[in-house]
């Protein structure tokens, strides 16, 4: 069975699609199957493209958009607005139904998220209810250290935890050179709420995931 990793976030700019693009380089490294999904982008540039797209794209040297995106909106907005000023709308069981045919199709793959847990993807259907929806995924969360980021991480985690979930990973990422020093007392002030079995792990600023392949097996 193929094996799922949602990739979510404290908030936008957390570092998703850096940790994401890292993460798929080293597994494909490895030799492995897999796959690193960009399901739902907002923002588009005057060519139409999507950076998160052409990123995940690029690392994973595919083309076609369709093999790792599904809707993708102009407006750099929440999903439920981007897709409301172009009187689209997204359709969940859609999503659901894509994401995992293609996980179904590989050893493991990654679905990147957008924004953090409350982001609206419709008017009553959150990231949040993404995840419920795919219970089978394990959870990764990326942690953008700067002020306020253990407000942030401390409410995404009670979420989690008020949803029967928890991240079998985090990862603290400096979003700004600046913000190295942030990384460990962010790490201690969130430890004490984690579980036995949640691994963390910082990154510095424009740093990779090196062991990525190793912490996936």
């Amino acid at each position: 069975m193929a094996r799922s990793i949602f990739i979510t976030a404290t908030d936008t700019d957390a570092g998703k699609t850096w940790v994401s693009a890292s993460l798929i380089r080293s597994i494909l490294e490895a030799d492995i199957h897999a796959k690193a999904l960009k399901p739902i982008a907002c923002g588009l540039d005057s060519e139409g493209k999507n950076e998160d797209i052409a990123a995940l794209l690029n690392v994973q040297h595919l083309q076609n958009l369709e093999d790792i995106n599904l809707y993708r909106f102009q407006q750099p907005a929440a999903p439920s607005l981007a897709a409301a000023a172009e009187n689209r709308s997204i359709d969940p069981s859609q999503l659901i139904t894509w994401c995992r045919e293609k996980a179904e199709k590989t050893d493991i793959c990654l679905i990147e998220g957008i924004g953090g847990l409350m982001v609206p993807l419709t008017d009553n259907y959150l990231v949040c209810d993404w995840i419920k929806d795919l219970p089978e995924a394990e959870i990764w969360l990326i942690v953008g250290c700067r002020l306020g980021s253990i407000n942030h991480t401390l409410l995404t985690l009670d979420k989690l935890k008020n949803m029967g979930r928890s991240p079998a990973h985090i990862i603290l990422n400096a979003t700004n050179p600046t913000d190295n020093h942030r990384l460990e007392p962010t790490q201690d002030a969130i430890t004490p709420f984690l579980t036995e079995d949640c691994q963390i792990q910082t990154l510095n600023h424009g740093a990779e995931i090196d062991v990525a392949a190793k912490i996936c097996l």
